[in-house]
């Protein structure tokens, strides 16, 4: 019963969906069974009725906050949707409802205890505030609250101020940490990372036994430690060599707790240094998964195969675009296959049809040995077979309907929609594959990646009330804009709204999304146009990448006039390994298409930056040979070229 098939595949999806569909489960027990779901009073779309009684706001905090850090409110509602179709096989109570819990949960941020609760009924609430004195919840209940009542809102810059807040009052916040971390990653903040980990890690260091661990250590300081080094790691690579033993420890002393956190931080560390071989070791290897695959993070899976898959291109060894053609696949393509966000998904009715029939594998065990039996009977007979396909054919129909009829908490959880955080990896990949030849970019995935941002962003959100500047549904993330304007017109993600850097990376990669036609979104592509529309490219990701502090000279190298650059603050768009994949790689890729003086010279400018910032990389130091031999340094380029080879260029075997 169940996508048995599925188990070895989905792991990854069950281990988050039993560790998240529990914590759902008692949480909605304390929260939400006094609540009734229609009583507009009670779930109010702006969160601050005070509504029903929620005994358990923290429990909503732990269930509620990691994932619209991640990806928002309107995937939350996403996911509502499909939990409101389950139900509970052993209460038959109502099914757990995200918004709900976290808007009641919001709901007693500011509540005071009143010192006189016989006239409590009869006063309004600013006589009740006023006669109060103790507030009912801590400050760092509060503090954790206000966080989620401005994620609820979308407002992921101010919960960032809360998180910091917080943990500068409360170090020992554990929580704390790991929110700080998803939503300084969610808007590409590694300022904020880095400042969240500093201000903690004497903290955890001391209860450590310090540098030379003289005390016993325990889980949650294992995982602050794993937390810390991401927060390190997130910033630069002056920080990568510390970031990295902080990672391995917490690897080794506890590999089951905090081991998924650890390979974040590592991913990070080894590209900041080019370390492509160890990083597809430790993401893509069968050893290195082991540590990650299970540790109940969602999406974290695919992300780090994602991961895995551009080390892969940076390795430039024989066979690398196919590999990261089949991580691809596997971490990506197979998401939108199975929720019907894919072409084929959406001409079967989307994933309104497509997911009813997912369940959770149950029977992997059975599966195995009946696919050992099936072995056995192909190579000796079996009179019987016959027999068991008509009888296996005939109870299909009502196991099927029995299914569908008791769908649980964990079947939707394991079989989730794809998340704007997945598609960002997804195109950060597959733009790379692109840009160097290992698909087309007329290949079908694209069109399935179109699919999917499209229904991303006209995911249904009712009940939540439009915001009056008409922000997307990924407005709070800055890298999910990026990569989804390589396929989507920039006029539906709110350009104007947006920060020049952003807005001018967001103009750059659509404009090279239309003259490569990825995903056929734009008709009829030609690379080969004039160099004038890739010059245009190029300014905008120039800009982009060097926030606007770039001096432009309007007719050329010989002109006597210069564009006074456009000075704006600095605003975060990504961490350095994520937008590298989009704007130095793109950036790349239109020089080398525009191709005069000019441009050749930015591009060996971009590699000189690369071979210096991450040696270990083959990839770069060919990139970088390729550039000097159309200045003409052909004997640098052939010393170039002979560093990428020594690195592992070339290497493998040929099929």
């Amino acid at each position: 019963e169940g996508n048995d098939g599925d188990g070895p595949d989905a792991k990854a999806m069950h281990s988050s969906a039993l560790a998240w569909g529990e914590l759902l489960r008692y949480s909605w027990e304390w929260n939400g069974q006094n609540i009734n779901i229609d009583d507009p009073h009670s779930r109010n779309g702006d969160c601050g009725a005070p509504g029903g009684f929620t005994a358990a706001p923290m429990l909503a905090v732990a269930a509620v906050a990691p994932v619209v850090a991640q990806n928002g409110r309107h995937y939350l509602r996403r996911i509502d949707k499909w939990l409101a179709r389950t139900v509970n096989e052993a209460t038959g109570n109502s099914p757990p409802n995200l918004w709900t819990m976290a808007c009641h949960a919001v709901s007693l941020r500011d509540c005071f205890v009143s010192p006189d609760t016989t006239n409590a009924q009869n006063m309004t609430t600013s006589e009740i505030l006023s006669t109060s004195s103790v507030p009912l919840l801590t400050a760092r209940e509060r503090w954790h609250l206000h966080a989620l009542y401005q994620l609820l809102h979308n407002n992921h810059r101010e919960a960032m101020g809360a998180y910091l807040r917080l943990l500068e009052l409360y170090p020992g916040d554990l929580l704390g940490l790991s929110l700080a971390m998803d939503v300084a990653f969610t808007l590409g903040d590694a300022r904020s990372a880095l400042r969240a980990a500093t201000n903690v890690s004497t903290y955890w260091s001391e209860r450590d036994g310090g540098h030379l661990h003289l005390n016993p250590s325990h889980s949650g300081q294992i995982l602050a430690t794993a937390l810390i080094a991401v927060g390190l790691a997130s910033a630069s690579s002056a920080r990568a060599s510390a970031a990295e033993r902080l990672a391995e420890s917490a690897t080794t002393r506890d590999s089951q707790g905090a081991g998924g956190v650890a390979v974040w931080a590592l991913s990070h560390c080894l590209g900041a240094e080019g370390r492509s071989s160890e990083m597809v070791s430790k993401l893509a290897g069968f050893d290195g998964t082991q540590i990650y695959e299970s540790c109940g993070y969602l999406n974290f899976h695919n992300r780090m195969m994602g991961y895995g898959g551009i080390a892969s291109l940076d390795q430039r060894r024989s066979g690398a675009g196919r590999a990261a053609m089949r991580l691809y696949d596997g971490a990506f393509s197979r998401v939108l296959e199975y929720s019907g966000n894919n072409i084929e998904g959406l001409e079967r009715g989307g994933e309104d049809i497509v997911l009813l029939e997912k369940l959770v594998p149950r029977n992997i065990k059975r599966d195995a040995a009946t696919a050992i039996g099936s072995v056995f009977s192909a190579w000796f007979g079996s009179g019987s077979k016959t027999k068991m396909e008509k009888s296996s054919r005939v109870e299909s129909v009502g196991i099927k309907q029995r299914q569908l009829a008791r769908r649980t908490v964990e079947d939707v959880l394991c079989w989730l929609p794809p998340s704007p955080l997945l598609l960002t990896h997804a195109t950060a990949l597959l733009f790379r594959l692109t840009l160097s030849d290992g698909i087309a970019p007329s290949d079908q995935r694209w069109s399935d990646l179109l699919a999917a941002w499209n229904v991303m962003l006209l995911t249904d959100t009712d009940e939540v009330k439009p915001t009056p500047d008409k922000r997307s549904v990924i407005d709070f993330m800055p890298l999910g804009l990026i990569a989804s304007s390589i396929l989507i017109d920039p006029s539906r993600l709110n350009l104007e709204s947006h920060p020049a850097p952003l807005r001018n990376a967001m103009q750059g990669l659509n404009a090279m999304g239309k003259l490569m036609n990825l995903g056929h979104a734009y008709g009829t592509g030609n690379e080969s146009r004039h160099s004038g529309e890739w010059r245009d490219v190029m300014r905008h990701l120039v800009n982009a990448r060097e926030s606007c502090q770039r001096w432009e000279m309007p007719t050329g190298m010989f002109s006597t006039t210069y564009a006074i650059p456009e000075h704006v603050p600095i605003e975060p768009m990504g961490w350095d390994m994520d937008t590298r994949q989009f704007l130095e790689y793109a950036l790349f890729h239109a020089a080398m298409q525009v191709r005069d003086h000019e441009s050749l010279c930015l591009a060996r400018a971009i590699c000189s930056e690369g071979t210096t910032l991450r040696p270990n990389c083959p990839e770069i130091w060919w990139r970088y040979a390729t550039v000097l031999d159309m200045l003409g340094d052909e004997v640098a380029a052939e010393n170039a070229r002979s560093a990428s080879v020594s690195l592992g260029s070339g290497e493998g075997a040929s099929f």
